[in-house]
């Protein structure tokens, strides 16, 4: 049944040509990070495109036999793990009188509501994915759209999507761009299926040409080829423009508007960045350690190459061969010589500089990556304290604070849009609210009009050892137990 809300929801303010033109726009204004983006998904996924990104196409034939350093692939790990690890902490702070009963009760149902849209939306397992994209790509996007419970009842649901795909807009001094476009090559076919009125125009335009925006920016995000979105191979560019008065779902290729989605919660845009803090345009945490990676791979294979050599070292006979020119090589092999030659295997020693080229190579990437070896469980000293490990945690854990202090305020606007988005969308329309919260299970309903009734704010709260591994976690509560530092309640 449609919502009541939809009545009221704006007309499109944009048209087609202006649609068209601001995701042009954004296209163009990301032309440089896009190629940074295709570079390290290229190095991440690994294969032949990897080898291909770091030494060029005629050297991706090699793969099998080219030892690519997997030290990027463990900085990503490491790094997501300790960043995406767990939802911080949920605080609702009562409103007005904040000694009553009746605000600390509203205060407490409105935890027990977001947190149900945490539930719901999966934010434990999409922060992981976070923990690797923040860092990777520079920023993450949620698009707050309807979701259906279990039940069948509506919530707002905060969607995941892959920042390869995604153009935002100038960044302001609230680190919140304004518009954002997100581009994909997708079946034609399942386009048809989804918007059958559609289906005969878009059928009589479809070509096999490259994908291209309008004014000649080439589309990184794929080819015409399968893919996911694209199982049939007859992929077009879909364009979905996020806008303050709604969404825009556009084929730019065929000037053709498919949809237009209101936005709710207008004039406060639908969609929630991430972003890391860059100094003066966006860069992702590795761009700057590709070339790096890339030196290090060349070097990598001159000394596997260096080490076969001393192997299978040449022999140098001085004399003569009874057998003319041949000479046998490779095991139990037999060659002639006359009287008094002489067969010498020269000793091909591998030059010690070149293992310390590779270590010193590792020492930048590691310190760059901020993967440092004690992540491996390896001691970077001959002895190791307590003070000088915890000194060179310093680095790591500042690194870490900061992009959970982007993390943090980007999910409490999560929080708020969502709370804003299911008080306007469903209103009066009572929603069943079961879940387990500070160890209390509960089961109640909740009217949004009502128990959320303009109230949005709430705080986002990562505990002082959040990044940590659980050993180290545990050692330190201990520690702070006995001083009497920490109660027994804030460590459990």
């Amino acid at each position: 049944m449609p919502n009541p809300a939809d009545s009221l929801m704006p007309t499109p303010s944009l048209g087609i040509d202006q649609v068209i033109y601001r995701t042009q726009h954004l296209m163009d204004l990301h032309q440089g990070q896009s190629v940074q983006r295709l570079r390290l998904r290229s190095l991440l996924d690994g294969g032949v495109a990897g080898v291909r990104m770091l030494l060029g196409d005629a050297m991706a034939t090699l793969e099998d036999v080219m030892p690519v350093p997997p030290l990027l692939h463990t900085a990503v790990r490491r790094l997501g793990q300790k960043i995406g690890n767990g939802v911080p902490d949920l605080k609702v702070d009562p409103y007005g009188y904040t000694d009553s009963e009746a605000a600390k009760s509203g205060a407490e149902k409105r935890e027990r509501i977001v947190d149900s849209y945490d539930q719901g939306g999966r934010l434990e397992l999409q922060l992981p994915q976070v923990g690797r994209w923040l860092p990777g790509y520079g920023f993450v996007v949620w698009i707050i759209k309807d979701g259906k419970d279990e039940d069948g009842s509506d919530f707002p649901y905060a969607q995941l999507r892959d920042p390869y795909d995604c153009y935002p807009g100038p960044w302001t001094v609230d680190q919140q761009p304004t518009e954002l476009a997100i581009a994909r090559i997708v079946s034609a076919t399942e386009i048809m299926n989804q918007y059958p009125e559609h289906a005969a125009k878009l059928k009589a335009s479809l070509g096999n040409q490259i994908p291209k925006m309008p004014g000649g920016a080439v589309m990184l995000t794929g080819t015409k080829g399968p893919s996911w979105a694209n199982p049939s191979g007859d992929g077009v560019l879909f364009i979905e423009y996020f806008y303050q008065d709604g969404t825009y779902i556009v084929l730019p290729e065929h000037r053709l508007l498919l949809d237009f989605i209101p936005n709710p919660i207008a004039p406060h845009n639908r969609f929630v960045i991430a972003k890391r803090f860059a100094f003066n345009q966006l860069n992702g945490h590795y761009d700057h350690l590709i070339g790096l990676i890339g030196q290090m791979t060349r070097i990598t294979i001159l000394e596997y190459l260096n080490l076969e050599d001393s192997v299978f070292t040449e022999t140098n006979v001085m004399g003569e061969s009874l057998e003319g020119n041949k000479y046998r090589k490779g095991r139990h092999a037999v060659n002639r010589f006359a009287q008094g030659t002489r067969v010498e295997k020269p000793i091909n020693n591998l030059p010690y500089q070149l293992f310390q080229g590779v270590d010193r190579i590792e020492r930048h990437f590691r310190g760059g990556a901020s993967y440092p070896v004690t992540d491996d469980g390896s001691s970077p000293l001959s002895f190791a304290t307590g003070r000088g490990l915890g000194d060179l945690r310093t680095d790591i854990d500042g690194e870490v604070k900061e992009y959970q202090t982007s993390l943090r305020w980007a999910i409490q606007d999560l929080d708020r849009k969502r709370l804003m988005w299911d008080e306007l969308r469903n209103g009066k329309n009572s929603r069943p609210l079961v879940g387990f919260r500070n160890g209390v299970t509960f089961s109640e309903k909740y009217t949004p009009s009502r128990d959320i009734s303009g109230r949005y704010r709430t705080r986002r709260v990562y505990g002082v050892m959040a990044g940590w591994d659980d050993a180290t976690k545990i050692v330190t509560g201990i520690q702070m137990l006995q001083a009497e530092a920490i109660d027994i309640e804030t460590f459990q």
